[in-house]
């Protein structure tokens, strides 16, 4: 007979036959072997640990084609995690914060999942909710480590904490409102499905320069508010920023793009900032240098010039898609500056109303802090588009380029800082 450890595969280890789980296997006479998604025995649905794939507590970072070529390199893979309560959802009931509804190590649950637990919503279809109806406040908050949604689920949450690695699977369908990615650990959260979640007000409180790093498409509809630590946006991945509050990186932040990353607006931002950075802004790192482009798009600001149907104006004359603060610092580490860089332009798309018009208005933003410039490239910028304290200091970047869809030449897009800028906002 097999035994089955407690402990799922450590970060950057190949995942052994049999790791992840430890089953009531004798109570059953079963013999399973698991590895990294090949399950090759019978089991009750109701005990069936996982859905043949990795999962959040148990990456297989070693397993062709799933990861990015670099994921040895990132600081999720070299984090160390002990072993942890795993709880599989039992499929019993619509409840997840009832005991009687998981299985631990194969047997009932005593108790829900808290903070300290690893949590797995296996394959199938089912719907798990805490509330009633579209009524969100009533959904409640699930406190995870590592937290898995399978393909086939459908999970309602007012809201999830986690401190370690998420994974949500394509073919879930997954509403949360709020979310926070807590703690001190490297960790990643990872979304397959086919669209952006729908998050309001996602949060990152990272302590001890520790960081999460979303990989695949995630979005917010309001404000986004890394207080503390890194939000690093994956290769290939994109972040969509809401358009009902700024999004903000906090002055003990960071928000890093990796090669081929995307920061974009999803609609535009008429009467607010897109991006105001107090802490750093990066593009690639030392460790991870930009193989290709990385790129932030920003809504157009008509700096109070287009009016909407009731006759006012959309904005003012300081507004900006994006400010990096006076305290705040911008660098571009690139494996070759002349082919991959940090690019801003305008978002791509939008939906001409009376509060989104056609965007004739141009990119805005305010360059105030330290600048580590080299590889770096500005397209629909309007005239006096890009404001430096001091618009001399561009001579000295290192290659930078202009889009054909500037509004002038490059010599026209900087001015100087015109010293106003719209109030703090800190806190969601």
């Amino acid at each position: 007979m097999m035994s089955f450890p407690d402990s799922s595969c450590p970060a950057g280890a190949a995942c052994p036959a049999g790791t992840h789980w430890r089953l009531a296997i004798r109570q059953f006479a079963l013999a399973a072997v698991a590895m990294c998604g090949l399950l090759v025995a019978a089991e009750p649905a109701s005990l069936k640990p996982s859905s043949d794939e990795p999962s959040a507590h148990n990456p297989c970072f070693d397993q062709p084609g799933l990861w990015s070529p670099d994921v040895k390199k990132t600081a999720y893979y070299q984090q160390k995690w002990t072993p942890a309560r795993l709880l599989v959802y039992a499929q019993k009931g619509s409840r997840w914060n009832d005991p009687e509804n998981w299985l631990e190590n194969g047997k009932p649950a005593t108790k829900g999942p808290d903070k300290n637990t690893d949590v797995l919503f296996p394959d199938g279809k089912y719907t798990v909710k805490e509330g009633d109806g579209d009524h969100w406040e009533t959904y409640g908050t699930l406190e995870a480590r590592h937290l898995t949604i399978g393909t086939g689920v459908e999970l309602f949450l007012r809201a999830y904490a986690v401190t370690g690695n998420f994974w949500v699977r394509k073919g879930a369908r997954w509403r949360i409102i709020e979310c926070l990615w807590n703690g001190t650990a490297n960790s990643f959260s990872r979304n397959d499905m086919e669209q952006w979640p729908f998050l309001k007000i996602p949060q990152v409180n990272k302590f001890d320069n520790g960081s999460v790093e979303v990989i695949g498409t995630w979005g917010n509809v309001d404000g986004l508010y890394v207080n503390a630590g890194k939000l690093i946006i994956g290769p290939d991945s994109a972040w969509y920023g809401g358009d009902r509050h700024q999004n903000t990186i906090g002055p003990k932040a960071s928000l890093i793009l990796m090669s081929g990353a995307k920061f974009q607006t999803h609609v535009n931002k008429n009467r607010d900032m897109d991006l105001d950075i107090y802490g750093e802004l990066l593009a690639g790192t030392a460790e991870r240098p930009l193989q290709k482009d990385a790129t932030i798009s920003l809504s157009y600001k008509s700096r109070g010039r287009l009016k909407g149907n009731d006759g006012k104006p959309f904005g003012s004359a300081q507004d900006f898609g994006l400010v990096l603060r006076p305290a705040a610092r911008l660098a571009v580490t690139s494996g070759d500056p002349t082919k991959a860089r940090l690019v801003f332009n305008r978002w791509a798309s939008w939906r001409p109303d009376k509060d989104h018009p056609a965007p004739t208005g141009l990119v805005q933003i305010a360059l105030l802090g330290k600048l580590d410039v080299n590889g770096i490239s500005f397209d629909h910028f309007d005239i006096g588009g890009i404001e430096l304290p001091d618009p001399s200091a561009a001579t000295l970047w290192k290659n930078v380029t202009f889009g054909k869809d500037n509004a002038g030449k490059p010599d026209e897009i900087f001015t100087k800082f015109s010293g106003k800028l719209s109030r703090e906002r800190l806190t969601p």
